[in-house]
């Protein structure tokens, strides 16, 4: 009779061990005490964060990204992040033109900040979520990049 219940106890730490494991990954990468990500994880592209070094994802149509401390190799930087409501996305004449109105003061101060002769290129990750009963839209500003020394 001992051996069904030790059977089951280890089958249920086991199943506790696994599921705590995965939990870390749905919390998001590892990042240290400034916010800066620690180690290299993949994500969904719409959860990374203004400072995040990513690429990403192939085969994904950009939904997920794959996020990196910001001195190992990566595409792009998340420069900006913000939220549109339907009247702001309507003046502007759609998503894109919204978003990218959005996106210029940050990106302007990102080429400003850029090396010397070279030409960053910018994109956007934009999702949809509700927020007191409205449908809103969240975008991210990303930047082509390069990696940080150090």
């Amino acid at each position: 009779m001992r051996t069904p219940t030790r059977t089951a106890l280890a089958l249920v730490a086991l199943i506790t061990t696994t599921v705590a494991l995965s939990a870390c990954s749905l919390l998001g990468p590892s990042r240290d005490s400034n916010g800066r990500v620690t180690a290299t994880s993949e994500v969904d592209s719409p959860t990374l964060l203004v400072g995040d070094c990513f690429t990403f994802v192939d085969g994904t149509n950009n939904a997920r990204a794959t996020v990196t401390p910001c001195a190992k190799d990566h595409a792009y930087l998340v420069i900006g992040s913000g939220t549109l409501g339907t009247s702001e996305i309507d003046k502007d004449g759609g998503v894109q033109n919204a978003v990218s109105t959005a996106c210029s003061t940050d990106f302007d101060a990102f080429k400003a900040e850029a090396p010397t002769g070279s030409k960053p290129e910018q994109q956007f990750v934009v999702s949809t979520a509700d927020k007191d009963g409205k449908q809103v839209t969240l975008y991210l500003c990303v930047a082509t990049d390069t990696p940080i020394a150090g």
